[in-house]
């Protein structure tokens, strides 16, 4: 299984990484079913786009749930009883252990002739899939159709970071509370794993981080590897950040879980720029 690499993702500008902060807060605030499509129409400010859906898939029941969709009724059944089997993101959430994954993740998946067909008959020319894993099987997607299909690298490094925000929101709209979610032990955090989670919300790179607390970029990482144990046991830095930020454990994969490597990676995507060496105040 070949993965494309990191020239796949792009740089973001800042404008961009601040709204994006924006939609993070926002989905945040998300706690029923109704709110379910400001998670994927939260993106067209981002990436114009004319079709969006999200939903969960359990890989052990191999169910799927459309929780908000609007491509249209025929095309969401027709998705939701036959062409999500075929959906390299469902695939990957199977055979791999990756924790966030997209339809653009593989190069070598092919896509059967009927899912091609399927989407001519429904007037979808571009599209993107993201998948997020979950505890006991149960992850979530987030689908986008129509977009200038330049913007592909772009919306796919964007859903990279916004995916893990967008997974805890749907769990937390769609579950009673504490159901079906396991017990965590989560550690608090001490001062310098907590001031380096604002930087790290903020967009800065580990070497950033380090020049700003003017300590060796060895010494970020550990206090990072420390912090993703921490949280649950997350695989990356947005992971943690959403859990960071949410305050909400056990919803992302577990310690438990090892995850595969992959040659893509966004750890140090955001481009560098000079802040005051203090700690931005976000709001927790």
């Amino acid at each position: 299984m070949i993965f494309r690499g990191p020239e796949s993702f792009q740089y973001l500008s800042r404008k961009e990484f601040q709204h994006m902060g924006e939609i993070m807060e926002r989905v945040r605030r998300i706690q029923d079913r109704t709110q379910l499509p400001d998670l994927t129409e939260a993106v067209s400010s981002l990436i114009p786009h004319r079709f969006s859906a999200n939903g969960s898939f359990h890989i052990q029941k191999k169910t799927l749930e459309i929780g908000y969709s609007t491509y249209g009724e025929e095309h969401t059944h027709l998705y939701a009883t036959q062409g999500y089997v075929t959906d390299p993101a469902i695939q990957l959430l199977q055979k791999t252990h990756i924790g966030t994954v997209s339809s653009e993740d593989c190069l070598d998946m092919p896509i059967p002739r009927e899912v091609i067909n399927l989407k001519l008959d429904a007037g979808i020319k571009s599209c993107l899939t993201v998948g997020v894993r979950g505890v006991l099987g149960l992850c979530t997607y987030y689908a986008f159709s129509n977009f200038d299909q330049r913007l592909m690298n772009r919306l796919r490094t964007m859903m990279q970071i916004l995916a893990p925000h967008f997974h805890l929101a749907y769990l937390r709209a769609t579950s009673r509370p504490n159901e079906d979610q396991p017990a965590t032990n989560q550690l608090a955090l001490t001062a310098r794993e907590e001031e380096i989670m604002r930087w790290v919300a903020e967009g800065k790179t580990n070497w950033e981080i380090s020049i700003i607390l003017h300590v060796s970029l060895n010494t970020i990482k550990f206090h990072l590897k420390n912090v993703y144990q921490k949280l649950g046991g997350v695989e990356n830095r947005w992971a943690a950040v959403a859990q960071w930020q949410s305050g909400t454990g056990g919803l992302l994969v577990p310690s438990a879980a090892r995850p595969e490597p992959r040659s893509s990676s966004i750890q140090d995507m955001p481009p560098p720029r000079s802040e005051p060496s203090r700690s931005p105040q976000l709001p927790r």
